[in-house]
């Protein structure tokens, strides 16, 4: 899953709730599809009645019919598992472990139990090449085994195989260097206060990483600026991106920030790496201040590949760091979030696809991840709305005002922090009917950057050091 995507500021939602000892995860498929093609080699289908077929070899047609699934003359009451020595296969491709087949409304979803270390060798390179260093793919292997046990982010099941949550094509991506990085972490995740952390990742940070609460507006003690400990060698280190007045407006508008037609754009608001935290938008219609990540979003997050921008000039870029001393009888307390999330009221949902995801993510339809992956992705926003009110659909009714979760008080770590700041950028707008971007990094810049990884790596660094470095406060664990 590229962590590139991000969601405008909302409230942020901590998600502390299952527990990571779970081995076995279940991965969603294919959802509400009417036909496929299921097999492999000495499988065995059983169906809910527990009628089950001899082990086979190949390939067979499934499909939806009045509730059940079909299979040439044969029609098997659902749910079916379907099981195989050497894994299974679904339309044309491979995935160890065994198969689910669910109805859904009027289809089938297919769904792959799998141990977790298995499925990570079939995730990590949508998220690192395997030629890149090995301490870099174990620092990711341990990052993407964390947010996959750190909660339930798909309905019923841990997790779905697009980019959502996390790309994962099953044996086809695996590769001897990212088999040995997912087994040479075994079991290993970052967890805070005894609850998996968030690990956000990104691709390039420009020089320097950001907070959480500057990005998405709520503290999480472990996500604060970084200053890169070595340069890298992005493509993205810097970019350049033009677009006409005409086009930003017309974007903004589309994303329900329009100010009319827009005449000028101006930083209101940096943050300490330099990101713009604010940005003035100025229009015919009046004045308005958005946050920076919904300008990206709205404008698209592949075309402002940062917020770490400049109009009309490209200024030194410096970043400094302080250590200071953390209290030892500093308490921070963490929200934590209840395992079964209340059902949102639709009441209030706004009009605008990519409010009803920030709308849905605030309450718990969606989890914070799943949302930062969404937003930019703007052909599928009417696709992913309906996914987020099926879900409602199925969540139970909330009492009449929800009654908010006991925040959970953990110590803070007994420990120094390291805290950087970036030399000032320009402040200077643009009324041009030509805007000239010029930017550095490329994602959200929350957490951890991968090109420095690889540049880290490199120079000799070792995964735990990375991880430590750049969630300084979390623990890594074996569970």
């Amino acid at each position: 899953m590229k962590k590139h995507i991000f969601a405008a500021a909302i409230i942020f939602v901590l998600l502390w709730s299952v527990p990571a000892s779970a081995r076995e995860i279940t991965v969603l498929l294919k959802q509400r599809v009417t036909q496929g093609a299921i097999g492999g080699q000495g499988v065995v289908l059983t169906d809910a009645r527990g009628m089950y077929t001899k082990p086979f070899n190949g390939t067979f047609k499934i499909s939806y019919s009045n509730g059940a699934m079909k299979a040439g003359k044969v029609t098997y009451k659902l749910p079916v598992t379907m099981k195989g020595g050497a894994g299974v296969v679904v339309d044309g491709v491979k995935y160890k472990g065994s198969l689910v087949i669910e109805r859904n409304g009027s289809g089938l979803n297919i769904v792959n139990k799998v141990d977790v270390e298995e499925y990570l060798k079939g995730v990590l390179k949508s998220e690192m090449s395997p030629s890149w260093p090995k301490e870099a793919l174990k620092a990711q292997a341990v990052l993407a085994r964390t947010y996959t046990l750190a909660s339930k982010k798909h309905g019923a099941y841990d997790i779905c195989d697009e980019t959502h949550c996390q790309v994962y094509r099953g044996t086809a991506d695996e590769s001897p260097a990212i088999t040995q990085a997912v087994n040479e972490t075994k079991g290993q995740i970052l967890t805070y206060g005894g609850a998996p952390a968030q690990t956000f990742f990104f691709s390039d940070s420009g020089g320097m990483t950001t907070s959480s609460q500057s990005v998405w507006g709520g503290v999480v003690p472990y996500l604060t600026p970084k200053a890169d400990p070595v340069p890298n060698d992005s493509p993205n280190k810097t970019w350049q991106t033009t677009l006409t007045m005409a086009q930003i407006g017309k974007k903004l508008t589309a994303a329900g920030a329009g100010v009319g037609t827009l005449k000028s754009l101006r930083p209101y608001k940096r943050d300490k790496s330099g990101r713009i935290e604010q940005i003035e938008l100025k229009g015919s219609a009046g004045t308005k201040i958005i946050s920076g990540n919904k300008f990206r979003t709205a404008v698209g997050a592949t075309v402002v590949k940062s917020t770490l921008f400049e109009f009309n000039r490209q200024s030194a870029y410096k970043v400094s760091t302080t250590t200071v001393a953390k209290p030892a009888a500093k308490i921070v307390q963490i929200p934590k979030q209840n395992a079964a999330a209340p059902a949102a009221q639709i009441a209030g949902m706004p009009e605008n696809d990519a409010d009803k995801l920030y709308w849905m993510a605030k309450n718990n339809v969606f989890t914070m991840r799943e949302l930062l992956s969404m937003i930019g992705d703007d052909s599928k926003y009417p696709q992913y709305v309906a996914e987020g009110l099926a879900r409602m659909a199925k969540m139970k009714n909330p009492p009449a005002k929800a009654e908010k979760p006991k925040p959970e008080v953990k110590p803070a770590p007994q420990a120094t922090v390291t805290e950087a700041a970036a030399s000032a950028l320009s402040m200077e707008g643009t009324s041009a009917q030509t805007v000239v971007m010029y930017g550095r990094g490329y994602g959200h810049g929350v957490g951890f950057p991968q090109w420095t990884a690889k540049a880290l790596a490199e120079a000799g660094w070792d995964y735990k050091r990375m991880l430590e470095y750049y969630f300084q406060g979390t623990k890594l664990e074996t569970r």
